[in-house]
């Protein structure tokens, strides 16, 4: 298990978290905020630094990176940008 501190978070207006949904292809939901976190794996290199994406997940803020089908954080202006650069 690790231990996680968020140290500060920062808003992710136009930031989508993408999942896989199996047949149905790729999920994206909007993020909440980044959260720049001091995570310890408990592995024995002590601290690091990491920025994670967080979004709601029920009533609390789940850190995205944690859901098994969790695949990329991108801007959600991307799909836009290439179905314009197709036409």
């Amino acid at each position: 298990m690790e231990d996680v501190k968020i140290l500060q978070i920062m808003p992710a207006e136009g930031w989508v978290a993408v999942y896989d949904g199996g047949d149905e292809g790729e999920i994206e939901e909007p993020l909440a905020c980044f959260a720049l976190v001091q995570v310890d794996y408990q592995n024995g290199d002590g601290f690091q630094t990491e920025v994670r994406g967080m979004a709601p997940d029920e009533k609390l803020m789940a850190f995205v990176e944690d859901a098994t089908n969790f695949v990329t954080v991108r801007r959600a202006e991307e799909d836009e940008e290439e179905d314009e650069a197709v036409e």
